[in-house]
C-alpha cells in the first residue's frame, strides 16, 4: 500500500521521515515542489486565466471615470465626449498604476521569503504493508501533514 501525505518543508518533515525509518515502515520517498515563477499575463483569454491579470482594474476604474467625466461634461467647458475619454484614458492608466504597484510589491515580499529560506511543499510517499498502514498515518497526523491519501 502506498501513502500520499503533503508538508509544509520544515523540520517536522525530517522528524516525521526519522521516526518512520526508526519504526521500519517501508520505503520513504519525498518530492518537493518547485515554487511557480511565471510571471502573471496582461491578458487573461478564455482558454487559460491564472485569475491575476494587469489590466482588470484598469477597465473598471476607465468604466467609473468615463461615466462621471461624461456626466459631469454637460456642465463643463469641454462636454460630455471628450472629457468621457479624458475620464477613460486616466481610469486605465490608474488601474494600470495600482496593479503594477501590487505586483511589485508581491514579487518583493516572495523574494525575500526565497531569501529567508522558504520552499515550497513536499510530497512524501511511504510504500508500506498493509499493518503499518495505521503506525505510518498516525506518525504523519502528528507531524502536522497537510494532507493525506492511501491507496492499494
Amino acid at each position: 500500500m502506498q501513502i500520499f501525505a503533503t508538508f509544509e518543508y520544515s523540520p517536522l518533515l525530517e522528524l516525521a521521515i526519522s521516526e518512520l525509518k526508526a519504526r521500519d515502515v517501508g520505503e520513504i520517498y519525498a518530492v518537493p515542489l518547485a515554487l511557480r515563477n511565471e510571471d502573471p499575463r496582461i491578458l487573461d483569454t478564455i482558454h487559460r486565466s491564472d485569475g491575476v491579470s494587469y489590466i482588470d482594474k484598469g477597465f473598471i476604474l476607465a468604466f467609473l471615470l468615463a461615466t462621471i467625466g461624461a456626466s459631469k461634461g454637460f456642465v463643463w467647458e469641454w462636454g460630455p465626449v471628450i472629457w468621457g475619454l479624458i475620464g477613460a484614458a486616466s481610469g486605465i492608466v490608474l488601474g494600470l498604476a495600482i496593479s503594477w504597484c501590487q505586483i511589485a510589491y508581491k514579487r518583493r515580499r516572495t523574494r525575500l521569503r526565497i531569501r529567508k529560506g522558504t520552499k515550497g511543499d513536499v510530497i512524501l510517499i511511504v510504500t508500506c504493508d498493509e499493518g503499518q498502514v495505521h503506525v505510518a498515518k498516525d506518525i504523519l497526523w502528528d507531524h502536522q501533514a497537510i494532507g493525506l491519501a492511501v491507496t492499494e
